[in-house]
């Protein structure tokens, strides 16, 4: 109730919307609510229409248009009476939608009538949320016999999703759990309709509890108001499980984001036998892992879902929107070929590993009695998880850490093909022999002296000649010394002769 006197006014009740009071001076008050919450009234003076110096009266009339259509532009959600609990909950699967032809197969229709659908609609009216009829002009929002509105909401079903009935009504009825109500802050006006006698197959209302009696309010096609004692209720069924079946991940949208590495643990694999051979390991390491499948459209959160891909392979139940979160332990082999008497350090390290993708998946909702309901849907799937990797060092000898040099395949290669190439028919010369003493000689003293250092593996040109010399070949430089000598040698005798 507002009391006014003058410019002032008192709020004795306040409403839930935007509403106006006018007063004998000529006055129009707009009483709202901030975004605070906060009741505020602002006074406008229609008596004059004059311009001031901080707005002129074109602006004053954007601002109540907005504010007056404030309670049509967002989409809201649709309330239902929970019994047990005896309160309002939000729908999932239902909301009041603006009116949107390319979403009309999914408004929820209430009558039939010979030139289409009448769905169901709401708007405010004297400061109330009304129930309506949206006739098949489909341009305004009938609420009594005598009064539309352009500016209204339509009940739209989410994909479908949503499985709701017309169930009995009698005016002594209880409050029945599943009923849909036209306001979610009020939970005594529901959804109602009655059969109609001509015109439209049924004649929509609403049904208002008084106590623990209900009234069914409606008008006819001749816009008759009347007032019924039994009819029908609208009802939403509640699903008691949900399965994804048949779930295939789109690939081609996948996106991936890693963090940095965090290592976790770090191993040697040595070889300490006389022959060579493959040295494995294990290391166990822990990491936490979720799961998410998103929320989707027209689920209930909460519920129990199984999970099927398209595979074969059957996650863990879920409860839907709720990640599946928990900490695994996992075994990473570890395996290097080491040559006797050599080792590699080894860091096993993770990347934590953020992972989502679009897909796509049969969705059934399950019922009581066994009562199921299929459709397909599109969702995301976001994982965080762990990709771990070992990072194998150089070889390097146990005895003094140096690097095992990487020609040391190749060095045996050579020396092995040598090996099998005929011995020359002729024996070195003695010079020869000496060179080769010589070589000998040197490589051993820098094994000696190479104790507690670190030296660079040798040229692979340097090995494969000094092994390949050592096995009788002839070399280049060595073969025209000789010659040289020999055909001076042979005149001079022949001269002392």
């Amino acid at each position: 109730m507002l009391r006014c006197r003058g410019d002032t006014c008192e709020a004795r009740s306040l409403p839930k919307t935007p509403v106006f009071s006018d007063n004998r001076f000529g006055h129009i008050k707009l009483y709202s609510y901030n975004k605070t919450g906060i009741f505020i009234a602002d006074q406008i003076k229609m008596t004059t229409m004059k311009k001031t110096k901080h707005c002129s009266s074109g602006w004053w009339v954007v601002l109540l248009t907005a504010t007056l259509a404030v309670g049509a532009i967002a989409d809201a959600g649709v309330g239902l009476f929970n019994a047990r609990l005896k309160q309002i909950v939000t729908s999932s699967t239902l909301k009041w939608a603006n009116l949107r032809k390319e979403a009309m197969e999914n408004y929820v229709v209430g009558a039939e009538s010979q030139q289409g659908p009448i769905y169901l609609c709401r708007t405010r009216h004297e400061g109330d949320m009304l129930l309506g009829q949206l006739r098949p002009d489909y341009t305004s929002c009938a609420v009594s016999g005598s009064k539309s509105y352009d500016i209204f909401e339509v009940l739209e079903n989410i994909e479908n999703a949503s499985l709701i009935i017309w169930s009995s009504w009698y005016k002594f009825n209880s409050k029945p759990s599943g009923g849909v109500v036209v306001e979610s802050s009020v939970d005594s006006v529901f959804i109602g309709r009655i059969k109609a006698d001509m015109g439209f197959s049924h004649n929509i209302g609403r049904i208002i509890y008084e106590s623990t009696v209900g009234h069914l309010i409606t008008f006819d096609e001749q816009n008759t108001e009347l007032e019924e004692n039994s009819g029908e209720i609208l009802l939403e069924i509640e699903p008691v499980k949900y399965k994804l079946e048949n779930v295939e991940l789109d690939l081609a949208t996948q996106h991936e984001r890693q963090m940095d590495p965090q290592i976790y643990e770090e191993r040697i694999l040595r070889n300490d036998d006389d022959v060579a051979a493959t040295v494995t390991t294990e290391i166990e390491y822990k990491y936490n892992y979720t799961l998410s499948w998103s929320h989707g459209h027209g689920i209930a959160i909460g519920l129990n879902t199984t999970i099927e891909m398209s595979d074969g392979t059957v996650f863990p139940q879920i409860e839907w929107a709720n990640p599946f979160s928990e900490e695994r332990k996992e075994l990473y082999k570890l395996e290097k070929y080491l040559e006797p008497g050599t080792a590699c350090n080894v860091t096993l390290r993770g990347n934590n590993t953020d992972r989502d993708v679009q897909y796509t998946a049969k969705l059934i909702t399950y019922y009581k009695d066994n009562n199921s309901r299929s459709r397909q849907m599109r969702g995301e799937r976001i994982e965080n998880t762990v990709e771990v990797e070992a990072i194998y060092g150089e070889i390097y000898y146990t005895v003094n850490n140096t690097v095992v040099p990487t020609t040391t395949t190749t060095t045996t290669t050579t020396t092995t093909t040598t090996t099998t190439t005929p011995a020359p028919t002729q024996a070195p010369s003695s010079l020869e022999k000496e060179d080769v003493g010589m070589i000998m000689d040197s490589n051993d003293i820098l094994v000696d002296n190479s104790e507690g250092m670190v030296k660079a593996p040798p040229m692979k040109e340097d090995i494969n000649r000094s092994v390949v010399g050592g096995l009788g070949s002839k070399p280049e430089n060595g073969a025209n010394t000789r010659i040289i000598c020999f055909t001076l040698f042979v005149p001079i005798i022949a001269l002392l002769l």
